[in-house]
């Protein structure tokens, strides 16, 4: 997962969250039952946690590109030096 589908992530789960949470309230308040308030909630935060926890692909589309790894003193890569040891 990169930056950016770290950033999406989070935000879905925020805004699912929420969503749920409210609808569920205000269903909640017109019946005066707090149980359907937990129900809505519940279902919210399982349908976060199925779409947030996994590493789907619509959250790799901005790959970090890392810096090539620096050479030993002898001219090998680092890693490769420590092999031969």
């Amino acid at each position: 997962m990169d930056y950016e589908g770290q950033k999406l992530s989070e935000n879905l789960f925020y805004y699912i969250i929420v969503l749920f949470g409210s609808i569920g309230w205000i269903y909640g308040y017109f019946l005066e039952d707090f149980t359907y308030v937990f129900y809505s909630w519940s279902v919210g935060v399982a349908i976060s946690l199925v779409l947030c926890v996994p590493d789907w692909p619509i959250y790799n589309k901005h790959p970090v590109k890392w810096l090539d790894s620096v050479p030993g003193r002898d001219g090998t890569k680092e890693r490769e030096t420590k092999k031969n040891k």
